[in-house]
């Protein structure tokens, strides 16, 4: 027969006993645990008795009992007062609740401090209206588990964490708030903040930075957006900053083949959303200082999607970097531009096509372009457009501007700093979308962001040329939330070298032979070839280095005899003038002289002797007069600036007459 084998039993099992009594423990200290709660109501009630009988005992004398009284009364509204003000991101009906119990509370205290908490019937209401809010409170103490609950699962996906973390540190920064709609995703949390009385959205938006430090995030990390339809429930978004420390390789285009009017992929958040912006209908200005990447990674990642796309022609402007920018993109541009008679013929020819674009779509009854119209878009990049802004003319280009809107393209500047000095006012109000890479300072990043990106907490003042391709953009598909968060502009490569290869074997993957134009498209970028190139050549051999009058033919104005000398005949240098009769000094298409030029100009400026502030604009009539364009009259206001005749104000673009110099 084989041994009995004793059953084996777990340390516990063996000691049935101590078991026993663990669970009991447990179970009734979890019993206390659950029943606690729903005591404290009934014995803060009791309580009132002893402390009415106390109050009653010391201050129920007639001597007394005024003074008692009013205190009694104010002391209760200002305890009313503070529980409503602190329940305020309770649930509507739990603030109704502190606040009705504390204003029974006092009520009654009041009424027992003068009758006594054993007289009639201050006794029998205190019991009735007592057990009421204890019992109101019992049901309140088992519904909150539920909520509990809910703030517990939220926790583990996020947004019961961010919450906590939102009040609790705006909280030690002198923020009240309240955080509700909280949403959290894989790379960002987003939520409705619920301002204090009198607060603004502006507010917390000075406040984010206070706010990040105390949490211990990242610089950047919390975005504060106002609410047009609420001002007091702006949105705030978390994400992280970090995701955007190393450089994102290029995915290859987002929709190759479709049209331009399909939203482009050029960046990432740093919420880990893809940036998609929509150009057509809108002008770009792209601001930021050499190194920040403009052109490798905001021009480039433009350019890249652009080209492929059905319906859209892309030029490029550019007179300063040359080859070093479009040499790469060669194959798959349209049109290149890259001397100063190039650019003014090509702004001239573009503007004589743009009145046939616009009866072409006005007979398709269409007041804006749009896809399938018959006409391919024009998208016109400008690179280092203060250099081309300098020379050309602004009223002609800011009517173009006007113009293409409508007539189905976009212009797209890109230079170092937009502020009045490289480009006037009224052609930044032309842009409307704006995109902001790294800045020297806080006060150049003013000039390239909008006032709302400023208010949400923009700052490219933080990257400089330390993290090329970071970026700010407020433009068409961009949501509100995010026109102050960072994004990251997709990277060609690991090195310059890598960039330009691959950039380079892009654009002749998608050349412009393939995506061929409308007719009258096809009048300032017909398909590219030898012909139309050396047109462009021959302009720019042509070009004269310096066209300003002062240095043109100079020599014949030395070696041509002046008709009204005459070395014959010896000069009485105190004779009066004859009188002769006036002249027109010019007349419309015709240049005058330098010196004559510059003496209507002195003329003109004696009308603002007073002091009174004007604008180049105000001297149109010169140009009128002596012929000349506006480069010309920007050159001689800057002469006389440094002779110390003018003084200038760059933030307004305006001047004033301090002493003038007559030529």
């Amino acid at each position: 027969m084989g041994r009995k084998k004793t059953p084996a039993h777990s340390g516990g099992t063996a000691e049935g006993g101590v078991i026993h009594d663990k669970v009991l423990q447990r179970a009734i200290a979890g019993g206390v645990a659950k029943a606690l709660p729903h005591t404290v109501p009934w014995i803060a009630g009791a309580g009132m008795l002893p402390v009415s009988a106390l109050t009653h005992g010391l201050w129920g004398g007639a001597q007394a009992l005024p003074w008692a009284t009013a205190g009694l009364a104010l002391s209760g509204a200002a305890l009313t007062a503070v529980t409503w003000a602190i329940s305020r991101y309770r649930h509507p009906l739990g603030r109704m609740q502190s606040t009705g119990t504390t204003v029974v509370a006092s009520g009654w205290l009041l009424a027992a401090t003068i009758t006594s908490p054993t007289a009639r019937p201050t006794l029998d209401i205190g019991l009735w209206l007592g057990g009421t809010l204890a019992a109101a409170w019992n049901v309140r103490n088992i519904v909150r588990p539920n909520e509990a609950n809910e703030d517990q699962g939220s926790a583990l996906t996020g947004a019961g964490l961010f919450k906590r973390m939102f009040t609790t540190n705006a909280e030690k920064v002198g923020v009240e708030v309240g955080v509700t709609n909280v949403k959290a995703s894989a790379h960002r949390i987003t939520a409705t903040a619920e301002l204090s009385d009198g607060d603004t959205a502006e507010d917390l938006q000075k406040a984010t930075g206070a706010i990040e430090a105390t949490a211990g995030l990242p610089m950047g990390s919390i975005v504060v957006t106002p609410n047009r339809r609420n001002a007091g429930e702006p949105t705030v978004t978390l994400s992280n900053p970090m995701l955007l420390e190393e450089p994102i390789p290029w995915f290859g285009p987002s929709r190759p083949g479709e049209s331009v009017a399909e939203p482009l992929r050029v960046a990432l958040f740093q919420d880990g959303e893809m940036t998609e912006v929509i150009l057509p209908g809108a002008h770009l200005q792209v601001m930021g200082m050499t190194g920040a990447a403009k052109t490798t990674a905001g021009a480039w990642g433009f350019w890249g999607e652009l080209i492929t796309r059905e319906d859209v022609a892309l030029i490029v402007v550019d007179i300063t970097k040359g080859e070093q920018s479009i040499g790469p993109a060669r194959p798959a541009l349209h049109r290149v531009v890259n001397s100063k008679a190039a650019t003014k013929k090509f702004f001239a020819e573009l503007q004589a096509t743009l009145s046939e674009r616009l009866d072409h779509l006005a007979a398709k009854d269409l007041i804006a372009w749009q896809e399938g119209c018959g006409l391919s878009y024009l998208v016109v990049w400008i690179e280092e457009a203060a250099d081309v802004f300098d020379f050309i003319d602004m009223d002609e280009f800011i009517n173009l501007a006007r113009m293409l809107r409508s007539a189905g393209g976009s212009l797209v500047w890109s230079l170092q700093r937009a502020d009045s000095t490289q480009m006037p006012t009224i052609v930044k109000g032309q842009g409307g979308s704006k995109l902001c890479f790294g800045v020297a300072n806080a006060h150049d990043a003013h000039w390239g962001l909008s006032e709302e990106q400023e208010d949400a907490g923009a700052r490219p003042e933080q990257w400089q040329a330390k993290q090329p391709g970071m970026a700010y953009g407020e433009m068409p598909g961009i949501a509100p939330e995010r026109i102050a968060m960072p994004m990251r502009f997709l990277d060609w490569g690991t090195s310059n070298e890598a960039r330009v290869r691959n950039f380079r074997a892009h654009c002749a993957a998608w050349p412009a032979t393939a995506r061929p134009v409308d007719p009258i498209t096809a009048k300032i970028c017909p398909t590219p070839g030898a012909a139309y190139v050396a047109a462009d050549q021959a302009a720019a051999v042509n070009e004269t280095e310096d066209t300003d009058p002062e240095v043109t033919n100079v020599t014949a104005e030395y070696l041509a005899p002046d008709v009204e000398l005459d070395d014959s005949q010896p000069v009485d240098l105190d004779a009066p003038l004859d009188e002769v009769e006036d002249a027109p000094l010019g007349s419309p298409g015709e240049k005058m002289s330098s010196a004559t030029a510059n003496a209507v100009l002195d003329e003109a400026l004696i009308e603002f002797a007073d002091g009174r502030e004007f604008a180049p604009r105000d001297l149109r009539h010169v140009l009128d007069t002596t012929g000349l364009g506006r480069g010309w009259i920007q050159k001689q206001l800057k002469v006389r600036i440094a002779a110390g005749s003018l003084e200038h104000d760059p933030e307004t673009n305006t001047y004033r007459v301090r002493a003038l110099a007559h030529a």
